[in-house]
């Protein structure tokens, strides 16, 4: 198996190990054969911050936090996350978990800073996740520059969101994360591998600025496609009336180059002729 688990402290928490367990047994549909691997730490400390769950893969490296909600979720980058309109999720002592997962993102980046590893990786393309138990469907207001990087998703889901990250600028070996395992002193984290995944749910959003794709390396490819098709529709506006007036000054150039052809042959008379029929 090409998933692996490893924790620096067991939560308290019973309901969050639950969810750390679902997520695992959710991730091994992609991951349980696949020839890509996938590390992930559980209860670590990163410069004094105390983060759920950090992803690795050979292109991302993703910072999560576990929410044990479910229901239809609205929130934005700033203000509260309410799911079923009332209930207010959590986001540790951060007004909310954008906040919350904002904070733990930098961390990361301060630990491997101050470690100075991966000092080849570009770190600044580190992502943020929020996994929650259960979505019906979100509502979230959040900026482009915000969607390059964080994501919201629930257990069922995460395998398409996870498996889909492809970060330029970071391109991790195996040996690297097993180093890090080793200086950050973790222990090999055990699970029911025999428990039965979820099914797979479709989320609707009623986000009008949704990324069709959570693939970092096409990021940039929704822009793309907005800037061609406004490009398209300009020159759909603008190309007929050119081609119009090229096209009679062509043919008044075409006129003229006649006439003058004639004269030289019949002088003034071949105007008279050409006007007034011979």
């Amino acid at each position: 198996m090409t998933i692996h688990a490893y924790y620096g402290d067991i939560s308290h928490l019973k309901n969050e190990q639950k969810m750390f367990d679902d997520l695992l047994t959710q991730l091994k549909l992609h991951w349980g054969n696949s020839e890509d691997w996938i590390y992930l730490f559980y209860n670590t400390m990163w410069s004094g911050q105390e983060i759920d769950v950090i992803a690795f893969t050979k292109e991302a490296i993703v910072v999560i936090d576990l929410k044990n909600y479910s229901g239809n979720l609205v929130g934005s980058e700033n203000g509260e996350w309410l799911i079923n309109g009332e209930l207010e999720v959590q986001g540790g002592s951060q007004i909310n978990p954008f906040v919350q997962i904002r904070k733990n993102r930098f961390a990361v980046l301060e630990w491997f800073k101050s470690a100075e590893l991966f000092t080849d990786q570009n770190l600044g393309f580190i992502s943020g996740c929020i996994i929650l138990n259960e979505l019906s469907s979100t509502q979230m207001d959040l900026s482009h520059s915000v969607r390059k990087w964080f994501y919201v998703t629930d257990i069922a889901n995460s395998v398409d969101t996870l498996s889909r990250l492809h970060t330029k600028g970071i391109s991790l070996a195996s040996d690297d994360i097993l180093y890090l395992v080793n200086k950050l002193k973790l222990k090999e984290y055990s699970w029911n591998q025999g428990a039965a995944p979820r099914v797979r749910n479709l989320i609707q959003s009623d986000d009008r600025d949704t990324q069709s794709d959570n693939s970092r390396d096409q990021s940039f490819a929704p822009i793309k496609y907005t800037l061609h098709d406004q490009m398209e529709k300009k020159f759909k506006g603008v190309l007929a009336p050119y081609l119009f007036f090229y096209g009679t000054v062509i043919i008044c150039l075409a006129f003229a180059f006649h006439i003058a052809n004639g004269m030289k042959v019949g002088g003034i008379f071949y105007l008279f002729g050409l006007f007034f029929g011979r």
